[in-house]
């Protein structure tokens, strides 16, 4: 073999072996990054099921109550507040969910996806820092819809305390 015959071979295995190790990096990266991935298609995943189930389940649970003997100031005023509580809780899920969009693992640095990751988490860390203020803003709500529904008595006084305790802890898990 000639001297060029073996630079040409030289530069061929070189470039073999640059794409290769280039493929082995971009496993890598990839193998690494499907559990991440994972985790953030799930918090999107949260955020969409909450955008979605919030207003069907106010709906579906307060629907016997949408009646026109009931509608007096009350009913307005809770219906004010309900409807102030689903906007806040639709800007908080449509808000997590761009922040979540803008992640991108595969392609931009570690430093930049922290940066967004911990944006997210300080929208995430408002969320529960409003439930001192939205939980109790909703249950007045619903007590103000339901006023003339509502049998007023110690059973009743039990369960919207466990009602609104319920609510505050699963918020805050």
């Amino acid at each position: 073999m000639e001297y060029e015959e073996l630079q040409t071979l030289w530069k061929t295995y070189d470039q073999k072996l640059d794409r290769l190790e280039k493929l082995n990096k971009k496993l890598v990266f990839e193998t690494c990054s499907k559990k991440s991935q994972r985790r953030i298609n799930w918090l999107q995943y949260r955020n969409y099921y909450g955008l979605i189930m919030l207003p069907v389940v106010i709906i579906v649970s307060m629907h016997p109550l949408f009646k026109a003997s009931n509608v007096d100031i009350k009913f307005i005023t809770g219906a004010i507040l309900l409807l102030g509580f689903v906007g806040y809780s639709t800007w908080y899920f449509i808000n997590g969910i761009s922040h979540l969009k803008k992640v991108n693992l595969i392609n931009d640095t570690v430093i930049e996806s922290a940066t967004k990751i911990n944006d997210y988490k300080t929208i995430v860390i408002r969320g529960y820092k409003s439930l001192f203020f939205t939980t109790p803003v909703m249950l007045a709500a619903i007590l103000l819809i339901g006023w003339k529904g509502f049998h007023f008595d110690l059973n009743l006084l039990l369960f919207t305390i466990g009602l609104f305790l319920f609510t505050f802890l699963w918020g805050k898990r």
